[in-house]
């Protein structure tokens, strides 16, 4: 134990000379000197923290005073196990010696005897490091951190021993940590007394803390444990038991094994009665009682009133009124309770501050523009979670955090958006995809989604592998004059090798895009010149299509200049773009081209996210496309027909890559019509993280005559979807085609920084 001791030795003061003190004038002393003896403590550190100086005049009594506060602030500098002031009085003067017993100081910390923890993970939880003061109160709180942390494992037995070293000649020590992790405490057996409405099984559901069983560890974890306890009066509660508790509980130990019996009593079942509202105004009664989960004659549940106490406060908040207080006042009436709603409204708040943090590289105005909730409007709460919504999906970030501050002026709030950018913007692309026909095919690209934190977005792509090089530059801006327009370009030079051709097409392109006036909606226009051919040396000396056959690339084999205009009207409100689980995205595009090349394309594509209990979600899709000549004799190219399979947007998983459609005698040619089927099931762990299972069919035919649905190639598998900084978004499918026949089955699909 630390000691603080106080030496004080004042001599009686004898009088001397013609004046003798009387007694309203106490002897008086001066502070002849005052000194500090130190180990490694700074002496000065001493002298001023004590307060004390030299040629001080004070009274005895003050004197005692002030010398025990001075020790008293120096032990409190936490730097001493022991403090002593000693003073020695000489006429009517005194010196003042400081003499200090340091606290050690911490060279190194030792763990002995763990098995079931990791070294990384003690020193985790106790945050030693060199050069901290080695207390006593310290190394408790260290050991008590270590038992702490095995009990959270089931370990309730463990002890912990310390043992310091010698210090050395700077004071510093080496501690040593001695640990008896014990056996872990499992438990056998949980018994509930008193509970004759509900079967033991029903109620330890609920708990953390249950027995073990083939499937189950049943660790004991006592931090748990309470919490269990008001967990079963919680159950109670939700089943219409109000005055439900637990009386008592016994838990006995056995030689690792422990018993566990739970006493409660139930009390009566209440019900809910009538539901009314006092002082609403700007929400009438009517309104509120839509709202209203309660339901006359049904078991009371204290879930369901939270829930309805929680959506008044939305309606509320909604309308602006944010300070509006919602008071239920709950009424028995034998087994029924009445509740009355006790409103008091106030006035709607405004917002006056917009305030945004964490954005280190950001630009202030790339994310106020994403913000529905302005200064100087009406607050409301579908604005605030659009305006996280909205910067969200920026993709800059891996949290939107929202925090709310009471204004000074009356009746207004300060908004603040605290965002934690993700640790590198851009993503460095590579991808392989395998397949029997196309070999290996790798890409890399460069793209950086915000350039100079402006949120401009540029790509450098080039794609190699063993049928298909790729070169892409482009630049968007996503808010062109300070508008919400978005305005991009880009150039592509593009040669793709297929079975027995190859294409090659320099192409660039201009779009502009608007939002319209439906909510989560926008339309873009773009426009593309291209040149198109395929060399007459690709085509394979073996080539030889039937005669008159429409299909015949050899057509194709002179350069082919066109002007590609498009339409796309989108409407996206997914709540997370990148890894959704609620929410749609609808796309409808139409593209023309005019020239040496003339057809008229469309595609539908609509998904719709359900999310499930806990982090499930149900994603279904369905794309359509149509392409088409303007007349008889405009014959769309072969390579730009749908030709679905692999990933992408017209994938098909468990296929390879542009291998599902019509044949041309041995070749293959594609289609004009495209139906694709799509159903994935998704556990999101996280917004970067998520596993799923997969079933999808579709085709394309000849004609949109010939489109029949009972005719669609089928595929399913498993995947995982992981954003990885600097990646991007990295995926990985396993799916299998039940309608293939190449005589394969199992087809792999691998991307990083794409988007299946």
């Amino acid at each position: 134990m630390t000691a603080l001791l106080l030496s004080l030795s004042l001599l009686a003061q004898t009088a001397s000379g013609p004046e003798t003190p009387t007694p309203s004038a106490p002897p008086r002393l001066v502070v002849l000197s005052v000194e500090a003896e130190t180990r490694t403590v700074d002496p000065t550190l001493v002298l001023r923290t004590a307060g004390i100086s030299q040629g001080q005049l004070m009274s005895a009594p003050a004197f005692r005073a002030e010398l025990a506060d001075a020790v008293a602030r120096l032990y409190n500098l936490g730097l001493f196990s022991q403090v002593t002031a000693d003073t020695t009085v000489i006429s009517d003067g005194v010196r003042i010696v400081f003499r200090t017993s340091e606290y050690n100081k911490l060279r190194k910390a030792v763990f002995e005897g763990y098995r079931r923890l990791k070294l990384k993970d003690l020193e985790s939880r106790t945050k030693m490091a060199p050069g901290v003061i080695v207390s006593d109160k310290r190394v408790f709180d260290w050991k008590q951190e270590i038992v702490k942390l095995y009990k959270e494992k089931g370990y309730l037995l463990v002890q912990v021993e310390h043992e310091l070293s010698p210090p050395d000649s700077q004071n510093q020590v080496v501690l040593t940590l001695k640990i008896d992790e014990g056996d872990p405490v499992k438990i056998r057996d949980i018994e509930l007394v008193g509970n004759e409405s509900f079967a033991d099984p029903q109620i330890e559901i609920r708990l953390v803390n249950r027995q073990k069983e083939w499937y189950r560890k049943g660790w004991l974890k006592e931090d748990e444990f309470i919490k269990d306890l008001d967990r079963i009066v919680d159950f109670y509660k939700e089943r219409g038991f109000l005055d439900a508790k637990v009386l008592d509980y016994d838990m006995t130990f056995d030689q690792g094994w422990a018993e566990i019996a739970i006493s409660v009593e139930e009390g009566t079942r209440y019900y809910f009665g009538r539901v009314s509202f006092v002082g609403c105004s700007t929400l009438t009664a009517e309104r509120l009682q839509k709202l209203n989960r309660c339901l006359e004659h049904q078991i009371y549940n204290a879930k369901l009133a939270q829930a309805t106490l929680a959506d008044i406060h939305g309606a509320y908040s909604e309308e602006g009124y944010i300070y509006a207080q919602v008071v239920p006042v709950e009424e028995m009436r034998n087994d029924t309770v009445d509740i009355t709603y006790t409103i008091t409204e106030g006035s709607p708040a405004l917002v006056r501050l917009v305030l945004i943090e964490g954005n280190e590289q950001t630009h202030d105005k790339v994310i106020r523009r994403e913000i529905s909730s302005l200064p100087g409007y009406v607050f409301k709460r579908s604005e605030v979670i659009r305006s996280q919504r909205d910067i969200f999906n920026l993709g800059f970030f891996e949290d939107i955090g929202l925090d709310y501050r009471r204004a000074d002026t009356l009746g207004s709030i300060d908004l603040i958006y605290r965002v934690k950018e993700k640790s590198f913007f851009g993503t460095i692309g590579a991808g392989v995809s395998y397949s029997s026909p196309d070999g290996i095919t790798g890409y890399i690209e460069l793209q950086q989604p915000n350039l100079f934190g402006r949120g401009q977005r540029a790509t450098v792509k080039l794609e190699k592998g063993g049928t298909k090089t790729n070169i892409q530059l482009g630049f968007t801006e996503p808010w062109l004059f300070d508008t919400p327009t978005s305005a991009g370009a880009d150039i592509t030079y593009l040669t793709r090798e297929y079975d027995y051709y190859s294409k090659r097409e320099i192409s660039g392109g201009v779009s502009v895009s608007r939002p319209l006036p439906l909510d989560y909606s926008r339309a873009y226009l773009g426009l593309r010149l291209t040149d198109s051919y395929v060399p007459p040396s690709s085509i394979g000396d073996d080539y030889d299509p039937e005669a008159g056959s429409p299909f015949d690339v050899r057509d194709d084999t002179t350069h082919k200049t066109a002007f590609v205009p498009s339409l796309t009207l989108t409407r996206d409100s997914r709540d997370y773009i990148f890894n959704a689980t609620s929410g749609s995205a609808v796309t409808y595009t139409l593209t023309t081209s005019i020239g040496d090349i003339r057809y008229h394309r469309h595609v539908l594509d609509a998904s719709h996210y359900f999310p499930l209990f806990w982090r499930f979600a149900l994603m279904g899709r369905t794309r359509l496309g149509y392409i088409d000549g303007f007349t008889a004799s405009d014959e769309v190219p072969i390579y730009d027909r749908f030709m679905p399979g692999g990933t992408g947007p017209d994938g098909i998983r468990g296929y390879p890559d542009r291998s599902i459609g019509p044949y041309d005698g041995r070749y293959y040619v594609g289609g004009k019509a495209l139906a694709l089927f799509s159903l994935e099931y998704k556990l999101r762990i996280s917004p970067q993280l998520s596993f799923l299972a997969f079933a999808d069919a579709g085709n394309t035919w000849n004609s949109f005559g010939e489109l029949n649905l009972s005719d669609l190639k089928r595929g399913a598998g498993v995947g995982v979807r992981l954003e990885i900084p600097m990646l991007g978004l990295l995926g990985f499918d396993f799916g299998y085609g039940f309608d293939r026949t190449d005589g394969g089955g199992w087809e792999p699909h691998f991307q990083i920084g794409r988007t299946f």
